[in-house]
Order: structure tokens, then sequence, then C-alpha cells
């Protein structure tokens, strides 16, 4: 038999379900009465659990990149290469958005709203920092240049390449997978200088290895 914790989960979830849908068939929008149709709730559910409209639409936003991060964390990636393993989570990174109905409302319509705003923001600084810390191993290993800051470079390319893949996603016909994965690769080779040898840190016998 459920709990109370699980129906107010699956309440939860049936509730987020029926907004994604209604954003995607309304362009970025939504009627409370047409979500609490489909979710079979009443209207004022959705303000109960969520706080407003725009906590609710937040909760899809952050629902969108849960699936994202999980797309990209190549837990299942054995090659320790680093610019192989890094090419690969940009291959996964651009066919999971090509293929999410959701990416090209959340990279520019949805982000106009200030509360999804703020979880935008918090979602990139989290993925701007992962990126610094893995150019900083990189560094520790001379697998990159060594006189690149990894907090400027990565939320240089994060940056970059957020807005390349919004342009893709908006224009018709779409730049195909492939394409989008060799150019967008090309500027982080070129960003990294991958081409030119890497030059090892000088660091002291004690330093320990970055942390993930």
């Amino acid at each position: 038999m459920a709990t109370p914790q699980d129906r107010a989960g699956q309440t939860r979830a049936r509730i987020i379900a029926a907004a994604r849908a209604a954003l995607l068939e309304g362009g970025g929008d939504f009627e409370l009465s047409d979500l609490a149709r489909r979710a079979g709730t009443s209207v004022g559910l959705p303000y109960h659990r969520f706080g407003s409209k725009s906590g609710l639409i937040a909760s899809v936003v952050e629902e969108f990149y849960d699936g994202l991060w999980a797309a990209v964390n190549l837990a299942d990636f054995t090659p320790l290469d680093w610019a192989e393993r890094e090419r690969e989570r940009l291959r996964r990174l651009v066919h999971h958005l090509y293929a999410e109905p959701l990416a090209g409302l959340v990279i520019s319509t949805l982000a106009r709203d200030p509360e999804v705003a703020g979880v935008e923001a918090a979602r990139w600084k989290g993925m701007i920092e992962a990126a610094a810390r893995n150019l900083a191993k990189a560094q520790w290993r001379g697998q990159i240049a060594a006189d690149l800051d990894p907090a400027l470079t990565a939320a240089l390319i994060n940056g970059g390449v957020r807005h390349a893949i919004g342009h893709a996603l908006a224009t018709r016909p779409r730049r195909s997978r492939e394409a989008m994965v060799e150019e967008i690769w090309n500027f982080i080779s070129g960003a990294l200088r991958l081409d030119a040898p890497a030059r090892s840190p000088r660091r002291r016998k004690s330093s320990k290895e970055p942390a993930k």
C-alpha cells in the first residue's frame, strides 16, 4: 500500500509532467486551469505544492538539468585520455539537447522568468565549477596548457557552448548533431591549445592531484 509520502511524490511528479507537456504545447506558457486538467488535480494544488506558477516552471527546469547532468557524467565511459573523454561528453551533451524537446525553451524563453533564471544561474555555476576542477586536474597531469586560468576558461567554454547550442536549436534547417559536435570541439581544442605540447606546471613532490 502506498504511503502518504509515496502518494505526494506521485502527485508532484504528475504535476511536473503535466507542466512540461503544457509548456511544450504552449510555447513556454500555460494556463493553470489547463494544467490542472492535464494533471487531474484542483487548480489550487499546484500553488500549494510549488508556491507559484514560476515555482512550478522552475521545478520543470530543475528536472531538465537533472537529466542533462545524468547524460554527461561519463560514469560508463572507460577510456582515460582526457581529450577523448571530453569529446565524448560533448557528443552526449549535443545529442541529449537535440533529442530533448524542452531544450530550446529552457535555453531561451523560460530563462526570462526570474525564478527560472535563478535555477539556470545556479545550475550553470555548478557546471562551470565542475569544468574548472576538470581543467585543473588535466593541467596537473600535463594534458592541457598550464598557463590557462581554469575558472575563466571553464566559464568561457561553457558559455560559448550553451549559446552555440541554443542558436542551433532555434535555426532552421538545424545543423546536424555531428556537425555541431565537430564545430564545438574545434572551438574547445583551439581554446585549450590541444594541438600544442602541454607544459606541466611545477609542483612540489608533496602536492596532491586536484579533487574532481
